[in-house]
């Protein structure tokens, strides 16, 4: 559990990002399941050894246009976690938890 903090982090960059009109609790709930899909794809393409960049590869062809950025940092996160607590956690589910609980200023 210590590695999910950096996603809290990573998270909070995606949210901070500036935005035409703010975001309501709706629009957020299905921007972080749409982000916890790319998490979860991540996840599996991890634990079936396949390279980050491959894993970009993929996920990128199968995702919105809307989403396309945060594919790298999302993914990239992903890759720095060790495979053991990728099968000992369910990291989509915690980070739409964390995702849809954020509650920017």
């Amino acid at each position: 559990m210590k590695h999910l903090l950096p996603l809290t982090a990573a998270l909070m960059l995606l949210s901070t990002a500036p935005m035409a009109t703010a975001e309501t609790a709706k629009d957020r709930e299905a921007r972080c399941a749409a982000q916890g899909e790319i998490v979860s794809k991540a996840v599996a393409l991890r634990l079936k050894r396949k390279s980050e960049t491959k894993a970009k590869t993929e996920i990128k062809a199968s995702t919105e246009e809307a989403l396309q950025g945060a594919i790298p940092l999302l993914v990239g996160y992903i890759y720095t976690l060790p495979r053991k607590a990728l099968k000992a956690n369910d990291v989509p589910a915690v980070f739409v938890a964390q995702c849809t609980a954020f509650e920017p200023e």
